[in-house]
């Protein structure tokens, strides 16, 4: 009796040592996971919780951007003409920025730092900081950042002799020089990233060719890169050395052509994906574009003017492309589209978890999950 007692006692003995072993190991198993992976698979978690699409704003969104520390959204609210930033998942509590009323604002155009903008009013430019906009450039048709975001560059037409010039400065307006004469002022001016230079084409227009202009910062000649196209709009790389063309394939035509242009080679890529550039975003890395794509568009318009002049509102599916090998990839199914949605502004969160934009019919705010 006493012999079974020691063995039985040896034995549990065992069994509680191996027990407590066990969950020791696991315990230190669990620990040695690294912080950084424990946060990603929570995060991912989070998001897997999130539904594909969401309006985030119902109505009168403007000048969408993210916000200096890159980690929310800004944008401006016509309906309580307020400043806004909120989170991504768009569950946290937004933050009121201003007050300050912009309902009737065109543009806006944010500097890198977040701290100024860039403000369209009717037929006059400003320069805003919160709580305070000054009056810029008047009788100027186009207006944006150059050299870093140290210097405007702007169109100015004097009213007396009709002159029309391409003209730069400093934010404030001052130390202003003259770059060149111009034909036409109706343009489109954006600055090339990574670059103190900036870059200008034609309003789009399915009756003009144009190319795109390069703006040298300081001296210099105008620089025109790439074949003329109808109807032409363009789209920089996040590093400047690539950009989007897209075009209609003849004078007065509907059927649109998106291609990829080096700056360097002028080399150009035909992508097979009808849409306009404005309707795209580049990737951090610059092998693909995220881009909307018109299904409504009908053999008797002309593209873009009906678009742009309000004639039609587009029906857009949206696709993921790569640009070196023209690869399509569906980034949402259509049954999670309940209404349509004619997207612009379009902007990716840091990580590109999430593809916001804003439905030019509402100026309703949405976001895609991807």
């Amino acid at each position: 009796m006493k012999k079974v007692f020691i063995i039985s006692s040896v034995l549990l003995f065992l069994v509680g040592s191996f027990y407590i072993a066990y969950n020791l190991f696991l315990a230190q198993d669990e620990q040695s996971v690294p912080a950084d992976k424990l946060i990603k698979n929570d995060k991912k978690s989070s998001l897997n919780n999130l539904d594909k699409l969401v309006q985030l704003v119902e109505k009168g969104t403007r000048g969408l951007s993210l916000s200096e520390d890159g980690e929310k959204i800004q944008y401006y609210s016509s309906e309580d003409r307020s400043f806004w930033t909120a989170s991504f998942d768009g569950k946290s509590i937004k933050n009121k920025l201003s007050n300050d009323d912009f309902n009737e604002a065109e543009q806006i155009i944010w500097n890198k730092n977040k701290k100024e903008a860039i403000l369209k009013i009717k037929d006059s430019f400003y320069l805003y900081s919160f709580g305070n906009k000054e009056k810029l450039i008047k009788n100027s048709k186009a207006l944006n950042w150059i050299n870093f975001y140290q210097k405007i560059v702007y169109t100015y037409e004097d009213q007396a002799s009709g002159k029309k010039t391409l003209n730069i400065s400093d934010p404030d307006g001052s130390n202003w020089k003259e770059i060149a004469k111009i034909e036409d002022d109706k343009i489109y001016i954006s600055d090339i990233p990574r670059s103190a230079k900036a870059s200008f084409w034609l309003q789009p227009d399915a009756f003009k060719e144009s190319n795109l202009t390069i703006i040298p910062f300081g001296e210099g000649e105008l620089e025109k890169r790439g074949e003329s196209k109808f109807g032409a709009d363009y789209l920089w790389s996040k590093d400047g050395g690539k950009f989007l063309r897209s075009s209609v394939s003849q004078k007065g035509g509907s059927n649109l052509i998106l291609e990829v242009c080096d700056i360097k080679t002028n080399d150009c890529l035909n992508l097979n994906f009808p849409t306009m550039s404005n309707k795209c975003v580049w990737t951090n890395n610059n092998k693909s574009v995220y881009c909307a794509m018109p299904v409504n568009i009908e053999n008797n318009l002309v593209m873009p003017n009906d678009y742009l002049n309000n004639k039609i509102y587009t029906k857009d599916l949206f696709w993921k492309i790569n640009i070196e090998s023209a690869k399509k990839e569906k980034i949402i199914e259509e049954k999670y589209i309940k209404q349509d949605i004619d997207a612009t502004n379009l902007l990716l969160s840091p990580n590109e978890d999430f593809l916001f934009f804003i439905d030019r019919k509402s100026e309703g705010l949405f976001r895609i999950l991807l």
